[in-house]
């Protein structure tokens, strides 16, 4: 089965962490026999960002079809492409079996096996070790608000042992990009919430290592209040199409709590900006101009209705609210999600 150029993106992505980009190597000037074997492809690894962002440049080989030349066939292969191209040349094949892959590797022979392993030793590294060390050195101190909001959702909707995700189902709804997707596995990797499966075809698949009560409380340490700014405005909005009802509203929409005053409203960074550039609303300067409050949240809305903040998501919210009121609402509140009362 011929590898597609997403499943090696995703596959560099999830597991190195950096963004990679594919495109035909068209300009590059190889033997006819060559090109009649292989799909040549350019690769470029964006490792580190802003000014010290740098580019490590590969050719890849994909056989236009699945059957291994053998390490002699492939070097001398390997060798004619390298005179025309200074980049790295990495052979790319979706099988191969661990004693031709042990050849390779004796043979320094540059490949990609896309779910299972690479090894590319200008790179330095053969992934299957040095990513397993990694994992284990470095601490995590809060989950990633991309984390938490997608291990929050796999919370609700619940899984049972049998259940395996590949590694961008994992995102469910969540639109995240593939780096943020190897920054949330790696993080969950660490805190042992989810742990390697299986792989099948070319994509890393990945299980829960617990039941949702015990992930609930092993992961409660580690995650914080959605809520990144909270602003007063000039008038009372209407929930839903990226807006929900939010803090103590919320509370009281899920418990006997008595709402506030004036209505609160939660909201992510991009909504809020849209709608202040929609004139949807103004910032309020004063007491006398509020009408209610957004509280801009680091991810949308969890619940399926799209209208009111999730119950977790709730809980961190307030949990350092003084009020005793708002304790008891929140105390009140847990009983109404089983995995949420693990925490007690």
């Amino acid at each position: 089965m011929p590898v597609l150029r997403s499943e090696i993106s995703l596959y560099l992505e999830t597991t190195l962490g950096v963004e990679a980009h594919l495109k035909p190597a068209s300009d590059l000037k190889v033997p006819h026999f060559i090109k009649e074997t292989y799909k040549l492809l350019n690769l470029v690894l964006l490792v580190g960002s802003g000014v010290k962002q740098s580019k490590f440049l590969m050719v890849l080989l994909l056989p236009f079809d699945d059957e291994y030349p053998g390490v002699v066939t492939l070097g001398k292969h390997i060798s004619q492409i390298q005179k025309f191209t200074d980049k790295v040349v990495v052979y790319v094949c979706p099988a191969l079996s661990p004693p031709e892959r042990r050849s390779l590797i004796n043979s320094h022979i540059n490949f990609i096996q896309p779910g299972y392993q690479l090894f590319i030793p200008e790179l330095a590294m053969d992934l299957r070790e040095s990513v397993r060390t990694r994992r284990n050195e470095g601490d995590v101190s809060a989950l990633l608000p991309a984390a938490q909001a997608m291990l929050l959702a796999r919370l609700y909707q619940g899984w049972d042992s049998n259940t395996v995700f590949p590694s961008n189902g994992l995102l469910g709804e969540f639109k995240y990009s593939r780096v943020t997707l190897a920054k949330v596995i790696d993080q969950l990797l660490k805190l042992g919430i989810v742990h390697p499966a299986q792989s099948l075809g070319f994509k890393n698949y990945y299980s829960f290592a617990a039941p949702p009560s015990d992930l609930f409380k092993k992961a409660r340490h580690f995650m914080r209040s959605p809520v990144k700014r909270k602003v007063a405005i000039d008038r009372v909005l209407h929930a839903g199409n990226g807006v929900f009802l939010a803090g103590e509203t919320a509370l009281a929409k899920c418990t006997m709590l008595a709402g506030p005053s004036q209505p609160v409203f939660g909201m992510t960074k991009k909504q809020f900006d849209s709608m202040v550039e929609e004139k949807k609303f103004k910032l309020a300067h004063s007491v006398d101009e509020t009408r209610a409050w957004v509280e801009i949240w680091a991810y949308r809305c969890l619940k399926e209705r799209k209208d009111i903040a999730d119950e977790a998501s709730l809980l961190l919210s307030l949990e350092d609210n003084p009020d005793e009121r708002v304790q008891q609402a929140l105390d009140n509140l847990k009983e109404n999600i089983p995995w949420l009362k693990s925490e007690d």
